[in-house]
């Protein structure tokens, strides 16, 4: 639920400051305080420790903390981010592809019908029933494709974690993410300079919430649970960041995009019961 929260204002954020800048500095920042962290608790891993997992934490820092944080970012700040808590929704169904190619689990006919309703009800709550793509149907399939990046990397995630420990792993993908992005941040630096002081409050907010506590929480579960189950669970988020985002910041749903939402919701409900029993 603290993502779902810290989603809102990341897309706050990311109307009121660039976009790339936001992604460099998210990465920087919210490594540096893990890993100072660590550095006092003694925690920070061996370098023998680095180099056996340096493929996985290649990948995740590429595919989740580089090109994912990218996408969603742009992506926020083109849509609301009352819609992009339910978009993100989507993301087990990315887990469960990649886990039918990497680990050959085949989904069941009744997931792929569960997929086809749910897609359903994230065209009616991005459009509310309009045909028309605008900018922000384009922000609804950056936020989309960024899901599909970041559900490409709960393997190599769950591997990390296991043998580096949850901060180390937050930490370190954190950190080298926010370094590889800086250099364009600066190349690319927007002609509006830093942007708004405001919008660097909410950053600090999203950073505190998502990427220090609520990565590091993702990173311990996926020690002990399968990644598609700590995907889905994450669908209970909108109960909490819908209703925050409205009373906080006025963002509201029409009628149809509301059926769109409670569709989103409980498809990815029943994929989680669903594969609660047959597993």
């Amino acid at each position: 639920m603290l993502s779902s929260i810290a989603t809102i204002y990341f897309a706050q954020a990311s109307k009121l400051v660039d976009p790339l800048l936001l992604s460099a500095f998210t990465g920087l920042l919210a490594g540096s305080v893990l890993l100072i962290t660590l550095h006092f608790t003694r925690g920070l891993p061996k370098l023998h420790q680095l180099r056996a997992y340096a493929k996985d934490i290649a990948t995740v820092t590429v595919l989740r903390v580089t090109l994912g944080q990218l996408l969603f970012a742009y992506g926020l700040s083109l849509t609301a981010g009352i819609k992009a808590i339910f978009f993100s929704k989507i993301e087990p169904y990315f887990v469960l592809l990649f886990d039918w190619i990497i680990l050959k689990e085949r989904p069941k006919p009744r997931t792929l019908g569960l997929l086809a309703v749910h897609l359903t009800g994230a065209i009616l709550l991005s459009t509310g029933g309009r045909l028309e793509f605008g900018s922000a149907q384009l922000g609804d399939f950056l936020v989309i494709l960024a899901m599909l990046c970041f559900g490409s990397t709960y393997l190599k995630s769950a591997r990390l974690s296991k043998g580096l420990g949850a901060r180390a792993s937050n930490g370190i993908t954190q950190f080298l993410g926010g370094s590889l992005l800086m250099p364009f941040a600066f190349i690319f630096f927007p002609s509006a300079g830093f942007g708004s002081s405001t919008g660097w409050l909410y950053f600090l907010v999203y950073v505190t919430l998502f990427h220090i506590i609520s990565l590091t929480l993702w990173f311990v579960a996926l020690k002990n649970v399968k990644g598609w189950i700590v995907s889905a669970l994450r669908a209970l988020g909108p109960l909490a960041g819908a209703p925050f985002a409205y009373l906080v910041f006025g963002e509201t749903l029409t009628a149809v995009q509301l059926v769109g939402a409670a569709i989103v919701l409980t498809t990815s409900a029943l994929i989680t019961r669903e594969h609660r029993h047959g597993r």
